[in-house]
């Protein structure tokens, strides 16, 4: 049986469309978080709580996505592999790495994200900081 993804929702609509942002991470409260602070900015948020819950969500949902946001450690499928698996499905997606570790720490052992990394914990302005340098269109 096919595991439902933890969730979606659509904020209300803009002028033009959303950007559509997955969010990825084992930790809810973290998830949350991120979710908050992206919804209250006007994008259109989907979480997954690991890599494999991400892949069948991207799978099962038509629409396609403008940035992955995703944990680096995380059971069953990291976000190193998703980031490569979903690289095949979708070439150009711009992907942000969450992490505990530090920058330099990811950096040594060969952990470089096509577009950036979010050193845990970080704050509401530094993530969307950096969705806004990722996405080529902001809400």
């Amino acid at each position: 049986m096919q595991k439902q993804p933890s969730s979606y929702s659509s904020v209300s609509p803009r002028a033009g469309p959303q950007p559509r942002i997955l969010v990825v991470d084992d930790e809810a409260a973290v998830r949350r978080y991120v979710r908050r602070v992206l919804e209250a900015e006007g994008y259109a948020v989907g979480e997954a709580g690991d890599g494999i819950e991400a892949l069948e969500f991207v799978r099962s949902t038509a629409e396609g996505w403008d940035l992955l946001v995703s944990d680096i450690v995380m059971p069953r499928c990291n976000g190193i592999e998703l980031q490569q698996t979903l690289s095949g499905l979708a070439s150009a997606l711009p992907v942000i790495l969450m992490s505990g570790y530090a920058t330099s720490q990811l950096t040594e052992i060969g952990i470089a994200a096509p577009c950036g990394v979010l050193v845990k914990p970080f704050k509401a302005e530094e993530l969307l900081d950096e969705v806004r340098r990722c996405l080529p269109v902001g809400p």
